[in-house]
């Protein structure tokens, strides 16, 4: 599974996609977009559904899910495993969310500085 930023689709060439059905169990989700566009969360849940089913119908016990970091408010894309609960992958990483959350308290405590 091929996943990447979203506004670097544009300048990434598309993998070399190998005959038959396009994905597990036949379906292929495939979201085409310009840099300019912005999906929808109505979209974003759609396609994650799509996936999902794709890997239901290829008895696969996993579970893709998009949401946003309170924090840092940047989205966090996880696959996890549904009989554990272990997280499989998550992008970003626990760590870089860390590091963005002290980035960004490290900005705000430089603005009040130079606004005094």
């Amino acid at each position: 599974m091929l996943i990447q930023n979203i506004s670097n689709a544009a300048q990434v060439a598309a993998p070399a996609r190998p005959a038959g059905n396009g994905g597990p169990g036949g379906v292929a989700a495939e979201v085409a977009q310009t840099p300019a566009q912005t999906p929808s969360p109505a979209q974003l849940q759609s396609e994650v559904s799509k996936i999902n089913s794709a890997l239901q119908q290829a008895n696969k016990n996993l579970e893709l899910s998009i949401s946003v970091d309170k924090s840092t408010n940047k989205q966090i894309v996880k696959l996890t495993d549904k009989d554990t609960g272990d997280t499989l992958l998550q992008y970003p990483s626990e760590a870089m969310l860390a590091i963005a959350q002290g980035i960004d308290e490290f900005q705000r405590g430089l603005l009040l500085k130079q606004q005094a």
